[in-house]
């Protein structure tokens, strides 16, 4: 490799070639793209990045249906971790060749029991009866919550004097990119030995297309009670959300 010599300072690329901050001095390289594309080397290579690109996207296309709880309950690494969970879905899909495959919704079941929030499992953070019933013919789905104890059946970190439980469902085709969501939530109750009674969240939603995948996720937040208001508790970093069925 050549190397400048003299005074002159140089720095960047100049004509197409290429000086170095340590005084090394080289071509530019021309782009790849082209063999990329094209080169029967590269075509594993182009099978692996068009499958991640396919997982991506319907991990961002889940994350926008569900937005308004996932907004409340998720980790710095969450995207990544949603990336990954749809890959390995992809990778069940038995009708495509690779490098084609896609997510299917008789492969989505896997998504059950994925957390948005990995510092926060949502089956070790709330232990009250959670059953959801979905309902494709009217579009009204519901979420029952069981009766239960606060004190002992939600494991509330320190601080937090009032919990809510959330709900969404979800009508998504991987297809085509469209989904159509709604969301529910019970009221702020305190984390008290007083029992609270059974309740029912109603997700009435519009109608979508009878091949969506129903996807329905179930969180809970904390807040804190300071002087008779109701304050969210430690930027949601205790909040946790699953994936709690599929359909």
């Amino acid at each position: 490799m050549a190397r400048q010599s003299g005074v002159l300072q140089v720095q960047g690329t100049v004509g197409g070639i290429v000086f170095a901050k340590d005084g090394s001095v080289r071509q530019k390289q021309s782009s790849n793209k082209s063999q990329f594309n094209s080169s029967a080397s590269m075509q594993r290579v182009r099978e692996n990045a068009n499958e991640f690109g396919t997982a991506a996207k319907a991990g961002k296309l889940l994350r926008d249906a569900l937005r308004k709880v996932v907004s409340l309950a998720s980790d710095r690494l969450m995207v990544s971790r949603l990336a990954q969970k749809m890959k390995l879905i992809l990778n069940l899909d038995e009708d495509n060749d690779r490098g084609g495959r896609q997510i299917l919704p008789e492969n989505l079941p896997a998504l059950v029991g994925f957390d948005f929030n990995a510092g926060s499992a949502f089956a070790s953070t709330y232990y009250g009866g959670v059953v959801s019933a979905l309902d494709r013919a009217t579009g009204n789905h519901t979420i029952s919550l069981g009766e239960m104890n606060p004190s002992r059946d939600v494991a509330a970190p320190q601080g937090a004097t009032h919990y809510r439980v959330t709900g969404a469902v979800a009508a998504v085709n991987f297809e085509t990119g469209t989904f159509v969501a709604t969301d529910a939530a019970t009221g702020e109750s305190p984390l008290t030995n007083a029992v609270r009674p059974a309740e029912v969240l109603q997700l009435a939603r519009p109608l979508g297309a009878p091949d969506d995948a129903l996807v329905v996720a179930v969180g809970i937040d904390f807040y804190q009670s300071v002087n008779g208001k109701l304050y969210p508790l430690n930027s949601n970093a205790y909040n946790a959300l699953s994936v709690v069925a599929v359909g």
